[in-house]
């Protein structure tokens, strides 16, 4: 108790819930899970070499368009819309919490989402995720880059247009201003509000959708 005192005095009071509501234990499969093995056998059929798999009741919704690829996992409430990729690799649990990943965005090989008991991860359209980069229980606005190794907490925001850098760590809670570069260990926001790269974000998106093309058709 103490010990959380002293990190919310500094500003880095914990957001993980522990008790016991935050994570309910069942006493077995949902009453409807012949319905939900159902929908989850359809999705196991489409991406064969994916890991998909529910969280109780909970199973991914994957538009037809979208790319998952061989050795991505995709467990509970994920919802990965019309021409976003998940590549080799990556793995987004979505228990306690949902996921989000928005048209044309990618999450490139190896990165990992998770969440928090109050923060769901959303990322926006047009987003480009970098290799291993892990995103937990943020949001992320259309259009930004979050560079290879980059690491963004609980409850952050990062603004529309923006740039993480590669290997930064946005600490939890952070607000970055649209149009910013966040750059560093803890991640510190310069250049706020001025950066012109939203075309280059969105350019760089659209290769990669041209890309997933590639690999689904070619």
């Amino acid at each position: 108790m103490l010990a959380g005192r002293r990190l919310a005095a500094r500003g880095l009071a914990i957001r993980t819930h522990v008790g016991d509501g935050s994570c309910p234990r069942v006493d077995g499969p949902p009453a409807d899970v012949r319905a939900v093995e159902h929908r989850l056998a359809e999705l196991r059929a489409r991406y064969p070499r994916a890991i998909i798999d529910r969280y109780h009741s909970a199973v991914p919704s994957v538009a037809a368009s979208a790319l998952v690829c061989a050795g991505a996992s995709l467990i509970g409430d994920v919802t990965v819309r019309e021409g976003a990729q998940v590549w080799y690799g990556c793995v987004l649990r979505a228990d306690i919490n949902a996921i989000v990943l928005g048209a044309n965005s990618n999450l490139q090989d190896g990165t990992v989402v998770h969440l928090g008991d109050d923060d769901a991860t959303v990322v926006g359209d047009e987003v480009v995720v970098g290799h291993r980069a892990v995103l937990h229980g943020c949001t992320i606005e259309d259009a930004c880059l979050i560079g290879m190794n980059a690491t963004v907490l609980d409850g952050v925001t990062i603004g529309r247009g923006s740039i993480v850098g590669a290997g930064a760590v946005v600490p939890a809670g952070l607000h970055v201003p649209r149009n910013s570069l966040v750059l560093g260990l803890p991640g510190k926001v310069v250049n706020a509000g001025t950066l012109d790269k939203e075309g280059f974000i969105r350019a760089l998106a659209a290769k990669y959708a041209r890309l997933a093309h590639n690999h689904m058709h070619g």
